[in-house]
């Protein structure tokens, strides 16, 4: 006999699948309509969410690092911006619940949270956030959602501390995922039906069709030699790379450093080469043999470097173009030409950054700009600006970190910043100095990182926008790593001995036994 019970859930199964597979049957017909997208992202969104629900965080470490984009939203946001956003949501209902407290930090979060306040009224009051895809007439917008969501990030990864037996999964996550970029590059180059992956990894050589290695600037491709060479220095340090008896390490970071230069972007050997030096002496690997070692083999490499320099790939060239070797005249001209339209951008917006500093430019963006982008007529940049750096300047990308500081949120913005930076250099500084032993390498790491970042910014290159997000990934993790800002050990209270007074032996002997 038919248990009713069962009769029932299969009928109501069959009636919610049935009609379902129906309509996505009919919206298969048009499958790249943003309405079907839309809604398989539902329909796929439900089926995943009790499994994100349950493990949000390492699906929130992942989203964080991941280079994909959510071509099927409106907008195509990235996917650490949508995946920040349902992970701090399930973190604040986990919380209203008592389940978990957040990790406090008041040190990162007053100025935060002071770039966030001072972000909105700046946009309030210079035109709004525009969202020019959403539908919106002026734009701007995504700047500002970086910052927000950057900011947010902070907080959902403070909803809980890394246990510790994970902390080595969750750092692999952290520095690894990121080399998922080079999807992008591959399927651009294998074509065809590859190309659809393009729309969730974007990839990094645009239109081009001829690819030569080490002439072609392979972004995604450096950025992934350059990753695991991170996560080594991160995971087993110098010491580790080097001294260990592990010798497959240094022979992957040997191999793997030099392809990182394949991107051509001198930013980036520069800041390897400050991270490199800081780790040597805070692992104090001056006062080991590997000093003499590493001085031996730079006096033995650099003639070497400097006789063939100009004979090097094309994109190795640029990438050491800074340092006073003989180069290609094609990839000087190269560097010095990139390097000139920074400095005329810079001589034409640095006269106006008084006019900013009560209230800043923001980054809104009116239709009369998006006219004017690519037009080569936009008034107030001088004639000797083209097209392209015109854009440049209009959208506020001006390559530069004090720039886009202090035009678009002036003094206020200048504030935030050295708060941000003075504290977050601060965090990563006691988090090395008193954190967790086994955390030693990759504290270690993670200051040096953050010393390479803030002189990158002001004399390299830098976005405001983009270091707020990052700081506050940065700081983010490293508290959730440490469980916090870590302090010193208490000292043991002081007590003081008191020495026993001697006491005379009582009549009868020594025992007090009588005779």
């Amino acid at each position: 006999m038919t248990n009713p019970s069962s009769a029932l859930r299969m009928l109501i199964t069959y009636a919610v699948i049935i009609p379902l597979a129906i309509l996505v049957g009919y919206l298969l017909t048009n499958p790249m309509d943003y309405g079907s997208l839309g809604f398989f992202a539902i329909i796929i969104a439900l089926l995943l969410s009790p499994a994100f629900i349950k493990w949000y965080y390492p699906f929130l470490v992942f989203g964080l690092c991941c280079p994909a984009y959510c071509f099927f939203l409106v907008g195509n946001p990235p996917l650490w911006q949508v995946v920040t956003l349902l992970a701090l949501g399930i973190a604040v209902v986990d919380r209203a619940m008592g389940n978990r407290r957040f990790i406090s930090a008041p040190m990162v979060t007053w100025p935060l949270l002071y770039i966030a306040a001072m972000a909105y009224l700046t946009s309030r009051l210079t035109g709004g956030i525009g969202l020019h895809q959403l539908g919106g007439a002026g734009g701007g917008g995504k700047k500002y959602l970086t910052i927000f969501i950057g900011i947010a990030s902070y907080f959902a990864l403070t909803s809980q501390a890394v246990p510790k037996e994970k902390r080595n999964f969750y750092i692999a996550l952290w520095l690894l995922t990121g080399t998922t970029s080079i999807i992008g590059d591959v399927a651009s180059l294998l074509g065809g039906p590859f190309h659809a992956l393009n729309q969730l990894f974007p990839s990094s050589l645009g239109q081009m069709q001829d690819v030569s290695l080490g002439k072609t600037r392979l972004g995604s491709v450096a950025g992934v030699f350059g990753g695991i060479c991170g996560y080594l220095m991160a995971r087993y340090g110098l010491r580790g790379i080097f001294l260990s008896p592990q010798r497959w390490r240094a022979v992957v970071f040997l191999l793997l450093f030099p392809l990182s230069l394949l991107g051509g972007f001198r930013s980036n050997l520069f800041s390897f080469a400050v991270v490199i030096i800081l780790m040597f002496f805070m692992e104090g690997l001056h006062r080991t043999p590997l000093l003499p070692v590493a001085l031996l083999a730079a006096l033995l490499v650099a003639p070497v470097v400097g006789f063939f320099s100009d004979s090097l790939p094309y994109t190795f060239q640029r990438s050491m173009s800074f340092l006073p070797l003989k180069w290609d005249p094609q990839v000087l001209a190269d560097a010095q030409g990139s390097t000139k339209w920074r400095e005329d951008m810079w001589a034409v917006l640095w006269p106006q950054v008084p006019d900013y500093l009560l209230l800043g430019k923001g980054y809104s963006l009116s239709a009369e700009d998006f006219q004017h982008i690519g037009s080569g007529a936009f008034s107030g940049l001088g004639a000797s600006f083209d097209a392209s750096q015109e854009t440049l300047a209009i959208s506020g990308d001006y390559h530069s970190g004090p720039l886009t500081t202090l035009i678009p949120f002036g003094l206020w913005g200048a504030i935030g910043l050295v708060w941000l930076q003075a504290a977050g250099l601060f965090v990563f500084y006691r988090n090395y100095r008193y954190g967790d032993p086994e955390l030693k390498t990759f504290n270690a790491y993670g200051l040096a990182w953050g010393i390479a970042g803030t002189f990158g910014f002001y004399f390299v290159f830098g976005g405001f926008h983009d270091l707020v997000a990052d700081a506050a990934k940065g700081l983010g993790f490293s508290i959730a790593l440490n469980w916090g800002i870590c302090r010193p050990a208490p000292k043991p209270a002081f007590t003081p001995r008191i020495k026993p007074l001697p006491v005379a032996a009582p009549a009868g002997g020594e025992l007090g036994l009588k005779t």
